[in-house]
C-alpha cells in the first residue's frame, strides 16, 4: 500500500478508536479539516485521483469501516443522543452508520476538492455540516471555522 494511504489509516485508526463522543468527534472533525486543507499531507495526497485505483478503493474501504465502527460505538453508547436540538437527536433506529460513514467520505473528498479550489475551509466545513447532521455536536463553530461564513 502506498505511503501516503498506510499513513492516513493508521492515524484514522488511532484518532477515530479515541472518539468516544461528540467533543471527542468534533476534535477529529477539525484535525481532519486542517489535514486536508494542508496542501501535501497525506490526507490531501491520499484522495488525489491519482495513483493506483485499487489501492484508493481499498484505503476508502478502510477508512469507511473505521468511521463507520465510530459511529456505530457513539450510537450504542447513547453519546450521540444527547444532543440539545431535539431534531438532530439520533438514535440506532434512524441512522444506518454504514450510508452516514460513506456520506462522511463524501463530504471529506468532495468538500475538500472544493475548499482547495477555493482556498477556504467552508465549502468542506458546510459539507461535514450536513454529513454529521444525527452527531449534531460535532460542529465546529471556532472563529477559524466561522470566519468566512
Amino acid at each position: 500500500m502506498t505511503t501516503h494511504f498506510a499513513e492516513v489509516l493508521a492515524r484514522e485508526s488511532a484518532s477515530l478508536s479515541g472518539v468516544t463522543d461528540r467533543a471527542k468527534l468534533a476534535c477529529w472533525r477539525r484535525r481532519v479539516v486542517k489535514e486536508l486543507m494542508t496542501p501535501r499531507s497525506p490526507y490531501v495526497l491520499a484522495l488525489r485521483q491519482s495513483g493506483d485505483a485499487p489501492e484508493r478503493a481499498d484505503l476508502l474501504e478502510r477508512w469507511c469501516e473505521l468511521i463507520a465502527e465510530t459511529l456505530d460505538r457513539l450510537l450504542k453508547s447513547g453519546a450521540a443522543a444527547d444532543s440539545p436540538c431535539p431534531s438532530a437527536q439520533a438514535s440506532r433506529a434512524d441512522v444506518d452508520v454504514r450510508k452516514t460513514a460513506v456520506l462522511i467520505l463524501a463530504a471529506l473528498h468532495g468538500g475538500s476538492t472544493l475548499s482547495q479550489i477555493a482556498r477556504d475551509p467552508w465549502p468542506l466545513n458546510a459539507a461535514l455540516d450536513i454529513a454529521l447532521a444525527p452527531f449534531a455536536g460535532a460542529e465546529d463553530d471556532s472563529p477559524a471555522r466561522t470566519e468566512n461564513e
